[in-house]
């Protein structure tokens, strides 16, 4: 489990994520965040307890973060999301 908090933490920050925001600022990055714990086959509540150990993030985010991350995980993960992690665009686009 630690393995995958420090790739989350590092995917967050190596692509600029930031969960501040509202809208489809925050959406937008909640999906891009959610499609890659697909990719790293976590679920709902492995995502949820990696996201609140990261201090930073949570202190930083707003409430919403957690609300609209786990409305498109549930989307992202129904949908397979996680697929497009395995194709070279998504390497050209993404640092993971």
């Amino acid at each position: 489990m630690k393995k995958k908090i420090n790739k989350i933490q590092e995917f967050i920050r190596n692509n600029c994520l930031d969960f501040t925001g509202s809208g489809s600022e925050l959406n937008g990055n909640c999906v891009i965040l959610a499609g890659y714990a697909c990719y790293l086959g976590l679920d709902w509540t492995d995502l949820n307890i990696l996201v609140q150990e990261d201090k930073d993030l949570i202190d930083n985010a707003k409430s919403k973060f957690l609300v609209e991350l786990e409305r498109v995980f549930d989307c992202a993960n129904r949908r397979m999301y996680g697929l497009y992690w395995h194709y070279p665009e998504a390497k050209k686009t993404y640092k993971f």
